[in-house]
């Protein structure tokens, strides 16, 4: 029997197969299109609002970029008995050639909230939101993986800890 979690864990891995191949039709086929007030959220841009922002949003040309999204550590919270909430942390890594500003892949980690309606066709989004790092805590992340590995050894030798 699978459980509510295992359910929602096959959606999002449907969700970011759809997304890393850049499949709008199967992005659209995992949101419940019968949702006027669908809102979507990515941390980039100012949260899209029904179908036609959430469309034109998705109908920018990704052809020539190429995409990672993974995601972890899913928390599901069943809210009703046709409604759940999904919280999880993602990575994204993105590679846009010829692009000025960053001429190598750049990505980073980001924190989303999906609100999912159970329909006939199985769960399907109706709320998706972006919530990526303080730039502090980023910063900070950045300088401490920047540590040589040597100078941890030293501080465990001498019984340093955190």
């Amino acid at each position: 029997m699978t459980t509510l979690h295992d359910e929602i864990s096959a959606f999002l891995t449907a969700y970011f197969e759809a997304w890393n191949g850049y499949d709008v039709p199967a992005m659209r086929s995992l949101w419940d299109e019968r949702e006027e007030n669908a809102t979507y959220l990515a941390e980039e841009c100012e949260p899209h609002h029904g179908w036609d922002e959430i469309l034109a949003y998705w109908g920018v040309d990704r052809t020539k970029s190429e995409r990672l999204l993974t995601w972890h550590d899913l928390h599901v919270t069943q809210a009703s008995n046709d409604v759940a909430i999904a919280f999880f942390h993602a990575n994204w890594s993105t590679y846009i050639p010829g692009n000025r500003l960053y001429p190598k892949p750049f990505g980073g980690p980001v924190r989303i909230t999906m609100v999912l309606r159970k329909t006939a066709a199985g769960w399907q989004a109706i709320h998706y939101a972006e919530s990526p790092l303080a730039s502090i805590v980023q910063l900070r992340e950045a300088h401490e993986a920047a540590v040589d590995p040597a100078l941890h050894e030293r501080l465990a030798a001498k019984g340093i800890r955190y």
